[in-house]
């Protein structure tokens, strides 16, 4: 190592621009090949950013190989932040639920699912059997699970009337679980088949 420098700054020739969150920085990017987790390896890579990089967990990363969502970081012994991130391969629209009701309370016509939020960027992985046995969490009805930045609209179902729905790849899937627990600063969702039917014109 040279005096006085850091990894970081060692690599000048392996650092790449990216935007941390809209703001341009600089990366030096590498594929994940040693994590056993369970999402695919493909879409793992770590990211190592200069001490000063506003950088954190849940950020989101664009470079120039796509979008990154930060799972981890944590600081190198030369204050480097090392992260490990995930490639996104998604983008939906998360939806609300509404009703409408006549004086008597009682219903009037479907449900409508209005958009709470647009152009969703998010890293989802269908359920197969395996996963379902690596993570004993998962509902016996979840498809898909979703991780995506805090920053979504995206609601627990307790508490609301109906859940929210998602809209992935053009069909809609109802939010059963979010997790704001398992992954700092990320949420992690649960999501069913959805059987409401939308009102009709």
């Amino acid at each position: 190592m040279k005096g006085g420098g850091n990894m970081f700054a060692d690599f000048l020739h392996r650092q790449s621009s990216c935007f941390v969150e809209g703001v341009p920085e600089k990366v030096i990017l590498s594929r994940d090949s040693k994590n056993t987790s369970i999402i695919s390896r493909e879409y793992l890579y770590n990211g190592l950013f200069a001490p000063l990089s506003a950088v954190h967990t849940g950020s989101m990363v664009e470079a120039e190989e796509g979008h990154f969502i930060v799972q981890t970081m944590r600081r190198t012994t030369e204050k480097d932040r090392y992260c490990s991130m995930i490639k996104t391969n998604v983008v939906v629209e998360v939806q609300g639920y509404h009703q409408e009701y006549d004086n008597n309370l009682n219903k009037v016509g479907g449900p409508t699912f209005p958009t709470r939020q647009a152009d969703v960027k998010g890293y989802c992985q269908y359920v197969t059997g395996r996963l379902r046995q690596e993570e004993p969490g998962l509902l016996t009805t979840t498809s898909y699970i979703l991780i995506l930045q805090t920053s979504v609209q995206v609601r627990k179902p307790h508490g609301l009337p109906s859940p929210d729905r998602v809209l992935l790849n053009g069909r809609p899937y109802q939010v059963d679980v979010v997790d704001d627990l398992k992954y700092p600063n990320l949420l992690y969702v649960q999501l069913s088949e959805d059987t409401r039917r939308s009102k009709t014109c």
